[in-house]
């Protein structure tokens, strides 16, 4: 019985760390461009400087574009929850940027979801930062 036991359990954590490995493995590979921002879709083409963009690194590693200045930091991934911290940031001035809306989002983060290709970054249930992969 006591070896029932913890075969189970051994299952249970073998398969709880696929699944991390696998969630993670949906995050990384990919420059992700955003493409909405609490709520507000990004048209490239309504005069920004550039589309904000994020990169996830399997060592926990995150780094992109505000739309306006470069950022690198940090995420946790555990189980599907996810946090995001930009970290660094550069500091150059981007008026019609989408700058403030992107690092209040990001900070809003709780949890992702995968649509497709599309990758859904939310705070409950509720999207925050909408995402593809940038074409190669």
């Amino acid at each position: 019985m006591i070896k029932a036991m913890v075969m189970l359990l051994a299952l249970a954590v073998l398969t709880n760390g696929c699944s991390s490995a696998n969630l993670l493995s949906q995050l990384t590979g990919n420059e992700w461009n955003v493409t909405s921002l609490l709520g507000k879709t990004l048209n490239p083409s309504d005069g920004l400087k550039g589309l904000p963009t994020i990169n996830f690194t399997e060592d926990g590693k995150l780094f992109g574009s505000t739309g306006c200045n470069n950022f690198v930091g940090s995420f946790k991934l555990e189980g599907s929850s996810l946090s995001l911290d930009p970290g660094a940031i550069t500091k150059m001035f981007c008026p019609d940027s989408p700058e403030q809306d992107f690092l209040t989002a990001v900070k809003q983060v709780t949890d992702f979801k995968m649509d497709g290709t599309a990758l859904n970054l939310l705070n409950g249930s509720n999207p925050v930062i909408s995402l593809l992969p940038k074409s190669k």
